[in-house]
C-alpha cells in the first residue's frame, strides 16, 4: 500500500500489479480514500477502481466500499474522475461516522432493509422459553422492549448502530420518572437504562446465532457504556431488629405479618416466598422446595425449615381460611385481586397512603424496610454464627460453583443444611429478643513503627 496525491495523471501512471494480487493505493487529501489496481488481462492493463475504507461509527465495524471504476459510465451519464469519486468519497465518510454502512442492503427508495430487531427480540424470547426462564424474567424482557424499543422494532436492527444505542441508553434516563426508594446513588433511571441495552444485546446475539453470524462479529450493543449501579447493602442491623419485629406486629393483615417474618428467617427472596404453596412443602420432612427460583427451573432447590418458617407455615395451613375469608387456592400467602380473585399476596409489606386536607399527598410501604433488606440481613447473621459461605449459599439459593471450582464436589446432606439453619434461627431469635451480646465494632490497627 502507498500514499500518493490522486490526480487523473498519476492514475495513468499506476503500475498494475505483477501477480493476481490487487495493488491499493490511498490518496493524501483524503484518509480512507483510494484506487487499487487489479489485473486486466485482455487490455493487458490494470483495471483502476475508486474505494472508500473505514469504521462504522459504533459498531467499529471495518467497510470497503466501492465508488467506481475509472472512466467508467455513472447513472447520471458522466464518467467516473478523481474528483467526481473523491466528491462521493467524502459523502461515504460522513455516512460512517454517521453510523450508516453504506453496504448494507436497501430496498428501491434507499432504505435499508434485513432482519429487523422485532425478528430479534422475538428470537431471544424464544430462546429463554426453553431454557425455561422465570416467568417475570419473561415478562420484563416483553414489557420493556416494547415500551422503549417500540420505534425499532420494525426497522433493520442493522440501523441500531452503538451510536444509536449510545444516545438511546441516554435518552431513557433523561426520560425516566423518579421512584421513591431507589439508591440516590446511582443516576435516575440508570438500572433500566442498563436493562434495556442488555435486552438489544441479548436479542442481537440470539438473531445473529439463528443466522449463523451472518449479523457480523461486533455487536453494536458494546459501544455502550452501562451505568455502575450500586446497590443500597441495607441490612437491619441487630439492635434495630426488636423494633423491626415490633412494627411488623402491628400489621393489620396476619398473612403478610407471617411472610416478612418467613423471608427474614429464611433468607428467601421476595418473589420465593410470594410463590410459596402448600404442594411445595414436605410437613413429614420439614424441608421446603423451590422449583423456580431466579436462574429458572434448572436452578430448582430444596431447603430445609427451621422450627420458626416451620411453625409460620403451618399456622398458615390452619388459618388461611379465617384470615383471607376464603379459599387460600393452596397459596401460602394469598391475597385477593382487584376481580376478587385469589392468588399469591402482591407484596408482603403494607400500602400505606398519606393524605391532607384529604387529598392524596405521598404513597408508601409499611415497613418502610425494603424486603431484599432482610435477606441481606439473614446473610449477615448467618456469617456472624459462623455459618460457612458455602452453606449460605446453598440455603439462599446463591450461585457458588462458578467462582469456586471446589465447590462443584461439594454435596451437601440435608441434615448438615438443618443444623446451620437452626444455627441462624436461633440467632436471628436472640436478636429480636433483645438476648443477643452486642458486639465490638472492628478498629482499623495502627503499625507499630
Amino acid at each position: 500500500m502507498a500514499k500518493i496525491k490522486l490526480t487523473e495523471k498519476a492514475l495513468k501512471s499506476l503500475p498494475s500489479p505483477v501477480d493476481d494480487a490487487q495493488a491499493y493505493f490511498w490518496d493524501h487529501e483524503v484518509r480512507g480514500f483510494g484506487v487499487v489496481v487489479g489485473r486486466d488481462g485482455s487490455r493487458g492493463t490494470g483495471a483502476r477502481t475508486f474505494i472508500v475504507r473505514g469504521r462504522v461509527a459504533g459498531s467499529g465495524e471495518r467497510v470497503k466500499v466501492k465508488i467506481g471504476g475509472w472512466q467508467e459510465s455513472r447513472d447520471d451519464q458522466q464518467f467516473w474522475t478523481v474528483e467526481l469519486a473523491r466528491e462521493r468519497a467524502r459523502a461515504v465518510l460522513g455516512q460512517l461516522a454517521a453510523g450508516s454502512n453504506p453496504n448494507a442492503a436497501r430496498d428501491e427508495d434507499g432504505q435499508p432493509v434485513g432482519p429487523t430487531l422485532r425478528e430479534g427480540v422475538q428470537t431471544h424470547l424464544a430462546r429463554m422459553k426453553k431454557k425455561n426462564r422465570s416467568p417475570r424474567s419473561i415478562q420484563t424482557f416483553e414489557h420493556e422492549t416494547t415500551k422503549y424499543l417500540a420505534d425499532w422494532l420494525d426497522r433493520p436492527i442493522s440501523e441500531l448502530t452503538g451510536a444509536k444505542l449510545i444516545e438511546l441508553h441516554q435518552q431513557i434516563k433523561e426520560r425516566a420518572a423518579k421512584r421513591i426508594g431507589t439508591n440516590p446513588a446511582n443516576e435516575k433511571g440508570a438500572p433500566l437504562a442498563n436493562r434495556v441495552i442488555a435486552h438489544v444485546s441479548a436479542s442481537w446475539r440470539s438473531l445473529n446465532k439463528r443466522l449463523e453470524g451472518k449479523l457480523g462479529s461486533w455487536n453494536p450493543a458494546s459501544a455502550v457504556d452501562k451505568d455502575t449501579i450500586r446497590p443500597k447493602r441495607e441490612r437491619i442491623l441487630d439492635e434495630n431488629l426488636p423494633d423491626y419485629a415490633a412494627r411488623v406486629a402491628t400489621m393489620r393483615s396476619p398473612i403478610k405479618r407471617d411472610g416478612l417474618m418467613v423471608a427474614l428467617y429464611t433468607g428467601l427472596r421476595h418473589e420465593d416466598v410470594r410463590t410459596l404453596r402448600f404442594e411445595l412443602v414436605d410437613f413429614d420432612e420439614q424441608t421446603l422446595h423451590l422449583p423456580n427460583p431466579k436462574g429458572g427451573e434448572s436452578k430448582a432447590f430444596t431447603i430445609p425449615l427451621s422450627k420458626t418458617p416451620f411453625a409460620i407455615l403451618q399456622r398458615r395451613q390452619r388459618d388461611n381460611a379465617k384470615d383471607l375469608g376464603r379459599g387460600d387456592e393452596g397459596w401460602c400467602f394469598p391475597g385477593i385481586d382487584q376481580e376478587g380473585k385469589v392468588g399469591r399476596v402482591s407484596e408482603l409489606r403494607a400500602a400505606v397512603t398519606t393524605r391532607k386536607n384529604g387529598k392524596r399527598i405521598a404513597e408508601g410501604r409499611f415497613p418502610v424496610e425494603d424486603v431484599h433488606s432482610l435477606r441481606r440481613t439473614w446473610e449477615s447473621i448467618a456469617n456472624d454464627e459462623g455459618i460457612t459461605e458455602l452453606d449460605q449459599h446453598v440455603l439462599s439459593n446463591h450461585s457458588f460453583g462458578s467462582h469456586n471450582v471446589n465447590a462443584t464436589y461439594i454435596s451437601q446432606h440435608i441434615d448438615h443444611l438443618a443444623t446451620c439453619a437452626d444455627k441462624i434461627d436461633a440467632g436471628i431469635t436472640r436478636r429480636i429478643q433483645g438476648t443477643h451480646p452486642v458486639k465490638r465494632k472492628a478498629k482499623r490497627l495502627r503499625a507499630v513503627p
